[in-house]
Order: C-alpha cells, then sequence, then structure tokens
C-alpha cells in the first residue's frame, strides 16, 4: 500500500513539473497584443478626456479619466473608467479586464458597472486601430451590442462608439480624444 501511495504521489508531482510544462506547447501573444498592452498602459496609464455631453447635461461630468495597468506579464489589461468634476475624480462608472485567451488566442474585454451592469466582447487590431464589440446585460437580463473603433497614436487614444443593432448596423454614438496623462517616474 505505501508503494501503490508513494507512486501515486510521485505521479502526480511530475504531472505538474516544470518540465512536463515546458513540453506543452507554448501560446504565445502577438505582437499587436503586446504593443496594445504597452500603449494602454505605458507612463503609468493614465488618459483623459472632455466630456462633450456636459454641454448639454450639466449633471454629467466635466470630463472621464481612465487608468490601465499591466498584470501577468502583459496578459492582462485591468482598467477603470471615472469622472472628473473641476479637477476631481468623481464617480467610478466602469470596471475594465481585457485579456489575452491563450486558448481561444484572441483578446477578451470584461467590463463591470453598478449598479450590476455586466459587457464582455472581443478586440482586435489592425495596425493602430482597433475594433471592440461587446454584449452588456442588465440585472434583469436584458441585453443590447455596443462597439468602439479607436486609434492608438503616440499619446493620444480615439475611441468612437456605436450602438449595434440586431442586424449588425453600426450606428455612431459619440467619440472622445482622449490623452496620456504622464505620471512622475
Amino acid at each position: 500500500m505505501r508503494t501503490l501511495l508513494l507512486t501515486f504521489a510521485l505521479f502526480i508531482a511530475s504531472c505538474a513539473s516544470p518540465a512536463v510544462a515546458q513540453q506543452q506547447p507554448a501560446h504565445t501573444m502577438p505582437d499587436w497584443w503586446v504593443a496594445h498592452v504597452d500603449f494602454m498602459s505605458r507612463g503609468g496609464g493614465t488618459w483623459v478626456a472632455p466630456n462633450p455631453g456636459n454641454a448639454a447635461d450639466p449633471a454629467q461630468p466635466d470630463a472621464f479619466g481612465m487608468e490601465w495597468r499591466a498584470a501577468n506579464n502583459g496578459h492582462v489589461l485591468i482598467g477603470r473608467l471615472y469622472g472628473i468634476e473641476a479637477g476631481e475624480e468623481t464617480s467610478e462608472f466602469w470596471s475594465f479586464r481585457e485579456f489575452w485567451h491563450p486558448g481561444e488566442q484572441r483578446a477578451v474585454l470584461e467590463q463591470w458597472g453598478g449598479p450590476g451592469l455586466y459587457g464582455v466582447g472581443t478586440t482586435t487590431m489592425e495596425g493602430n486601430r482597433g475594433t471592440v464589440e461587446q454584449i452588456f446585460w442588465l440585472p434583469d437580463g436584458r441585453d443590447w451590442k455596443e462597439g468602439h473603433r479607436t486609434v492608438e497614436d503616440g499619446d493620444t487614444y480615439i475611441t468612437d462608439q456605436f450602438d449595434i443593432d440586431a442586424n449588425g448596423v453600426w450606428t455612431p454614438n459619440g467619440s472622445y480624444t482622449w490623452r496620456r496623462i504622464m505620471q512622475a517616474q
């Protein structure tokens, strides 16, 4: 019995050994993903955009801020979006996780907002231009689709927002020009 337990323990240990893990096929991230993570998180990963909706609705913040940081050796971006009023942070609207999915070989974007909103979708890039397509759910299960077309250029990040109808038609619904705010090192 002792020999059987020792053999089983050695088998389990060998399955988790680095030598076995090194024999598994490596899933590498594409260059565009590595560049996207660097672009979003560089210089502290803080971005600010004026809120064009503020002029029509004074209850809206003056601007929006986003913060992004790389995690898990560049496989993950962790972010958040918040309001800015009179230069000060106000409410946090969204929390984000964007990550490279090794099994599906695609970038997945998840986001959570209050009260109980959830969105998930994919990010694709061609050069410095990206497309994000997501489905969102309300707490009661109702859903809708949204998309973004983005441009990553130096210290500027442009996001054009779209509603996506049941036929897959993209209708413009706003645009933001974000500027990188460099953090002191």
